[in-house]
């Protein structure tokens, strides 16, 4: 039965969980991930662990916040004037808002977390909300091309 190898084209699923066991991704047969082993999009840890599988196979790993999303940042961290978020929303912790910042002359949207509600301010995060986390996979190879 054939083994992955370097630089072949792996069909995979997955679940993803962090340490309390939330799920933060289910990857089915009906959607599955390909990964190309040896490019830089899928973490080193996933293509080692993947490479030796069979099909059918399921095996664990598990990344560590560098590995993964990076660890939390308090630089990410910033205070708005309540005065200056929209009046068409309505402010909540825990709410996902999409905020434009001005790098190199440019406006990008980036994607915000309102993490506390003061009576003047809003604090919000720019850390992607599993930075910080150790990230649990079950992966199980479905198919396997070879180069």
């Amino acid at each position: 039965m054939k083994q992955v190898e370097k630089q072949d084209t792996v069909t995979v699923t997955s679940v993803g969980t962090l340490d309390n066991g939330a799920v933060f991704e289910t990857i089915t047969e009906s959607e599955p991930r390909v990964i190309k082993i040896g490019e830089e999009d899928t973490p080193k840890p996933i293509q080692r662990t993947i490479i030796g599988m069979q099909v059918g196979e399921m095996r664990k790993v598990r990344l560590e916040p560098e590995e993964g999303f990076g660890i939390r940042r308090n630089d990410l961290l910033q205070t708005i004037p309540k005065n200056q978020f929209s009046d068409k929303i309505e402010a909540k912790v825990g709410l996902l808002i999409s905020m434009n910042v001005e790098q190199d002359g440019v406006n990008h949207q980036v994607p915000a977390t309102i993490v506390e509600l003061k009576d003047d301010s809003i604090i919000i995060d720019y850390n992607h909300p599993l930075a910080g986390h150790p990230l649990n996979y079950e992966l199980t190879v479905i198919d396997i091309t070879k180069e």
